[in-house]
């Protein structure tokens, strides 16, 4: 049992570091792809990708963050 708990816990820090990666490395080639030839439409794909991809990834944190403190308070 502990076995399976210990997987789903490395799956679970894998996937947020992932998440994190990947959203900064997107928003990151999108920004340069935006800067190489910038126009009204690339800036506002750019700005609205990494908005959103910023709100993904600071709610994940949060939730996260709410785990720890109810786990330790417990």
């Amino acid at each position: 049992m502990d076995g399976i708990a210990l997987v789903r816990l490395a799956l679970a820090v894998i996937t947020d570091r992932l998440l994190i990666i990947l959203a900064l490395t997107l928003s990151f080639s999108l920004s340069c792809w935006a800067m190489w030839d910038p126009k009204y439409e690339r800036l506002g794909v750019m700005a609205f990708f990494c908005f959103f991809s910023y709100l993904v990834v600071n709610t994940k944190e949060r939730v996260r963050n709410e785990f720890k403190t109810e786990s330790t308070n417990e």
